[in-house]
């Protein structure tokens, strides 16, 4: 039997089938991997803020026009996060938010938010009814955790630069102060983008936990996952099955992951540069949201930042 033959008559899958469901799995596996990553610096840990050096490019998504700052989000049902940005004038600015798969929630700046463009956020796990402090406006999280990168322009002002980015804060509340249950990161290989994971990425319980710690907003996102699982199990049922699909994967699903950052089939590519100026968000879009958390993760909606990336060769 050939693959094809395999895939379609044993599962009902087509080898199209596992390339997407390979896509779409590795998008949330980025994530995480991010966050270990991060969480693994000193003193880096939730619900605290991280000021980035001017001038350093050592992050994602890095930009020298700007002040970056970066935290990690944790909330729990009973207990909310308060963001404090401060009154910017002037000047660009916006605190990007992002959910675990890392699908922009929102931003947050005078221009999304012109009635609240400063002062508190009460930052809630959505469908909880937390005390929220009078005059700090709720912002809903899918889910108990949510990524920050904030920008503040650097105008040609360092000190006010770093001085407007050292005013952002993030305040716990309560009497004691309350902290909230943190799920802890899901385990998973940490792999290279050069040594990417394949065929273990669909390991039973691994997959089982990383589909359980966050939902996503994609709207067939259980159709997508009833793949994963399905090859899941015809991945665990033979070596002869595993081998199979690591070969679609590595044959196949790679390369054209590679296609989709580059801009061969995504993007208006010319003459080598690939612009993303028409994404507003990741939408419904998987194979985007993949490319990006690949190629840079932490991308931010074409309303903000406009990406061009150049590739040569």
């Amino acid at each position: 039997m050939t693959i094809k033959k395999e895939l379609s008559q044993e599962l009902g899958l087509t080898e199209k089938d596992v390339i997407d469901s390979y896509i779409y799995i590795l998008a949330r596996y980025l994530v995480i991997r991010q966050e270990h990553i991060d969480l693994a610096e000193d003193g880096v840990d939730y619900n605290t803020i991280k000021y980035n050096e001017l001038g350093k490019a050592e992050f994602v998504n890095p930009n020298l026009d700007v002040a970056y700052l970066e935290a990690w989000f944790a909330v729990d049902e009973h207990t909310p996060v308060i963001l404090e940005i401060p009154k910017v004038e002037g000047r660009y600015y916006t605190a990007q938010i992002m959910d675990e798969w890392a699908e922009i929630i929102t931003n947050i700046n005078e221009r999304n938010y012109p009635g609240h463009p400063y002062g508190r956020y009460a930052l809630c796990l959505k469908g909880s009814h937390p005390e929220i402090s009078e005059g700090a406006l709720r912002v809903d999280l899918p889910s108990k955790k949510a990524k920050m990168l904030a920008r503040v322009e650097r105008q040609g002002d360092d000190e006010g630069a770093v001085k407007l980015q050292h005013s952002f804060k993030i305040i716990k509340i309560g009497d004691p102060i309350a902290e909230p249950v943190i799920e802890p990161v899901v385990s998973i290989p940490i792999f290279t983008n050069e040594e990417l994971i394949t065929v273990e990425a669909f390991n039973k319980p691994m997959v089982e936990a990383v589909l359980d710690s966050a939902p996503d907003a994609v709207s067939n996102a259980a159709d997508y996952q009833k793949n994963v699982l399905t090859i899941v199990e015809y991945v665990g049922s033979s070596e002869a099955n595993r081998v199979a699909i690591d070969a679609i994967i590595k044959g196949k699903a790679l390369p054209y992951l590679l296609s989709l950052v580059t801009g061969e089939v995504r993007g208006d590519s010319r003459g080598g540069w690939v612009s993303l100026r028409e994404w507003l968000e990741f939408g419904d879009d998987f194979e985007f949201r993949c490319a990006v958390n690949y190629g840079g993760i932490w991308w931010n909606s074409s309303a903000e930042v406009v990406y061009y990336m150049g590739f040569n060769g």
